[in-house]
């Protein structure tokens, strides 16, 4: 018995060995870039994970120097940015003390939940129709805040959620609030308005002069017959007249007022038009091709417009 574990004793020492004459000869990992330590991996999993991905050359030898500098069970969690040529023991120390480097994310105004989901899903930071559940689960379409993003990547969902409600939060200040609440509406309402705005017009003024029109459609009981609405539904990126008579809560051509909520995340421009609205002696406007917001105080010079703009 005793000889066998002395072959045995003898078979790991030169193990070990190996694995250092590796580490010193042969130990040149050329990659260079992110990795990540995903929560809950052990010492054997980064070090298998690292040689995967090319920045070590020896598990055996990141194992050895993590457990006998005692950080084997230190290392955290987190994105890490490993430089060519980088040690075992250079790893071992920025995992331990936390060097991790946060994904840089930029949402622009008007980007629905759907397409939040998605551009967190490619960043790998949550899985697209679980980010889907939560966020759409209480309603909060609309109120992720456009805005760029420094985000932990092992950060949960509802970490990412959170981050994104305090900014809203922030940007909407004590101020905008009282404003809301002088005007007899709510935060709701205000940021309804501001996702069509987003859709509907490009420029400050015009959203300013848009939400004019749309308050007072809304103040006397009109349908505010807007495309946007529709398309948040629908896949057509023109919607035909059919289109305009489906039954749905969105559809501002079917149901006077606002829809049932908003239909994308606004910017604070877009929330700020849907505040103070300009008020106007128009009643219509349409997009022309070049962008440009085409207004008329009625319905036969809306009409005319439409003529010249819009018909080919």
């Amino acid at each position: 018995m005793a000889k066998y574990f002395k072959i045995l004793l003898f078979a790991v020492l030169i193990a070990v060995v190996a694995g250092i004459f590796l580490d010193i000869f042969w130990n040149n990992p050329q990659a260079e870039g992110f990795f990540t330590v995903e929560r809950g991996d052990n010492v054997l999993q980064i070090a298998s994970n690292l040689k995967n991905q090319g920045y070590i050359g020896s598990r055996l030898m990141f194992v050895w120097d993590a457990v006998t500098s005692g950080n084997f069970k230190k290392m955290k969690a987190g994105r890490y940015l490993i430089k060519k040529g980088s040690t075992s023991k250079d790893l071992i120390e920025k995992f331990t003390k936390f060097q991790s480097v946060p994904i840089n994310i930029l949402i622009a105004p008007g980007k629905t939940t759907n397409d939040i989901a998605r551009i967190l899903a490619q960043a790998r930071l949550v899985k697209k129709d679980e980010f889907l559940d939560l966020v759409l689960g209480v309603g909060l379409e609309g109120y992720l805040f456009p805005d760029s993003y420094l985000i932990d990547p092992i950060a949960t969902q509802e970490d990412i959620v959170k981050q994104f409600l305090n900014n809203f939060d922030k940007k909407l200040t004590k101020n905008l609030r009282e404003e809301i609440k002088k005007q007899k509406r709510t935060v709701f309402d205000i940021i309804t308005m501001a996702s069509i705005l987003e859709k509907e017009v490009k420029t400050d003024n015009d959203k300013k002069i848009v939400a004019g029109i749309l308050w007072k459609r809304v103040e006397n009981n009109l349908p505010l017959q807007v495309d946007s609405t529709l398309l948040y539904f629908l896949t057509s990126q023109h919607p035909s007249l059919v289109d305009k008579n489906v039954e749905s809560l969105y559809n501002t051509y079917k149901y006077a007022g606002l829809p049932i909520g908003p239909i994308c995340n606004p910017g604070i421009e877009s929330i700020m038009g849907a505040i103070y609205p300009k008020n106007s002696d128009y009643w219509f406007y349409l997009s022309a091709p070049s962008g440009e917001t085409i207004f008329a105080p009625t319905l036969g010079q809306h009409l005319i417009n439409k003529a010249k703009y819009l018909t080919n």
